[in-house]
């Protein structure tokens, strides 16, 4: 990389990081003249000839010039609607777990919020478009370009959550387990959502978004699952909850501690 783009990509990045600590830098995607930006939560690609060039012809307006970046991104769109077309993007549509703090704070921005369904009061489930290169959530204005309602994305979502693998969740809702899910693929907690109907009783704690533990209640140490969860969710890159859970009706209960 020349020497003149290394330094206009410091400066960018530096700068970013003074003006708008919110948002983050994530790097180039690869043999792309064009970064990764993670604003409210939503990783957008930027390209970034445009801004070289005029850096180059006024490099004291690089301030402006990422203001404006990171302007036209929220009010243009986090999601970039229009480059989804659903005929291209359904097959890579996902579900993935959030806490409602998450959601409250980088999911609810009007026309762009996130796509949402309630789990139980701490957990709620939101969509993704799992790009080879990025991660764009779901919002509403992609439910009305692409007509759907949630009930149809919902049931999409899962459909290819089905088919990325259960690594045998269906015979542990049966059995009972326990069994760990740490695939890598960003959508172990995610599968809480294939476990079977009328597995009540069953615990489940997803400390992080690539972790998911399934066991009976029977013979487990309480307090000992609890500790290692919340340690884990500490120390998680993509965390979800510390919580332990218990399938009741259908739902996740929190288990309260005695």
């Amino acid at each position: 990389m020349p020497a003149e783009v290394e330094e206009f990509l410091l400066r960018l990045e530096t700068t970013l990081a003074q003006r708008h600590p919110e948002v983050e830098y994530l790097g180039l995607l690869p043999g792309q003249f064009t970064c990764v930006l993670r604003v409210n939560g939503q990783e957008t690609p930027v390209a970034l000839q445009d801004a070289y060039r005029h850096s180059l012809a006024f490099p004291d307006e690089i301030a402006t010039l990422v203001d404006r970046m990171v302007t036209d991104i929220q009010e243009v769109g986090l999601d970039r609607v229009g480059d989804h077309d659903l005929a291209g993007v359904a097959t890579h549509v996902l579900p993935q777990i959030r806490t409602r703090g998450w959601l409250d704070q980088r999911g609810c921005f009007g026309d762009s919020g996130l796509v949402h369904r309630a789990i139980n009061q701490e957990l709620v489930v939101v969509y993704v478009i799992d790009d080879p290169q990025c991660m764009v959530f779901v919002c509403r204005a992609h439910l009305r370009n692409w007509r759907l309602g949630e009930a149809d994305l919902h049931n999409l979502a899962i459909a290819n959550l089905h088919r990325l693998g259960t690594a045998g969740l269906e015979q542990a809702s049966r059995a009972g387990g326990p069994m760990l899910l740490d695939s890598g693929d960003g959508y172990d907690a995610a599968r809480v959502l294939l476990l079977e109907q009328g597995v009540d009783g069953l615990l489940v704690a997803m400390p992080d978004r690539d972790v998911l533990w399934v066991g009976q209640e029977r013979g487990q140490d309480l307090a000992s699952l609890m500790a290692t969860t919340e340690a884990i969710a500490r120390d998680a890159a993509h965390p979800v909850s510390p919580h332990l859970f218990r399938v009741k009706a259908g739902q996740l209960e929190v288990v309260e501690r005695t």
